[in-house]
């Protein structure tokens, strides 16, 4: 699902939820800037999705048309159908790495790194590759809970007892965040390869 897609389903998605907001009520509300904003809006009005009345002083209310409320659950059904398809390629491609981790390095205890959405999903395959979670590390969670674990940092990775390191988490900071797990701490497994 196109980005623009998902940025026009927020917009029906908020309209629908309450109608006759103004364009304020809606940057505000979807943390978009204005100006997009205004571009999506005067786009879903020449599309018929959306029509607008005055209000005082100087504001502009819009309202869901029929037509713009059958749009919504057509862009509803693509993003859960793309989500869906999403996860189903995320869990075979971890369940790949972990059963190839078990088998070739015959690693039984793992570390995730990341506090990801993807690492969440890789954490259903342990079971089925007959992986125990070791921790969960991430400089940018540390001391927070993911997966019923206390994240902690990468010095924690010397009180940790694992095998291998899951890596979840992908930014240019977090590539050289795995050069250096890869130098002193390996086996490093990445999710993103």
């Amino acid at each position: 699902m196109k980005s623009q897609d998902q940025k026009l389903l927020l917009l029906v998605q908020a309209l629908s939820e309450d109608e006759g907001l103004s364009q304020r009520d809606l940057f505000l509300r979807l943390g978009m800037a204005q100006g997009l904003v205004n571009r999506y809006l005067k786009r879903l009005v020449q599309k018929g999705w959306i029509k607008l009345s005055t209000a005082p002083p100087k504001r502009m209310l819009y309202w869901l048309t029929p037509k713009g409320l059958l749009e919504k659950s057509r862009l509803t059904y693509e993003f859960v159908t793309f989500t869906y398809t999403l996860y189903r390629e995320a869990h075979r491609n971890s369940s790949n790495k972990l059963h190839e981790l078990a088998q070739k390095k015959h690693a039984k205890r793992v570390v995730i790194y990341g506090v990801e959405p993807v690492a969440e999903v890789a954490a259903l395959s342990f079971g089925e590759n007959k992986l125990k979670l070791a921790g969960i590390v991430d400089e940018d969670a540390a001391g927070q809970s993911f997966l019923k674990h206390k994240v902690g940092g990468v010095d924690d990775l010397d009180h940790l007892d694992f095998d291998a390191i899951l890596f979840c988490k992908h930014s240019r900071r977090d590539d050289k965040i795995l050069l250096k797990l890869l130098e002193t701490k390996g086996p490093v497994v990445n999710l993103f390869e």
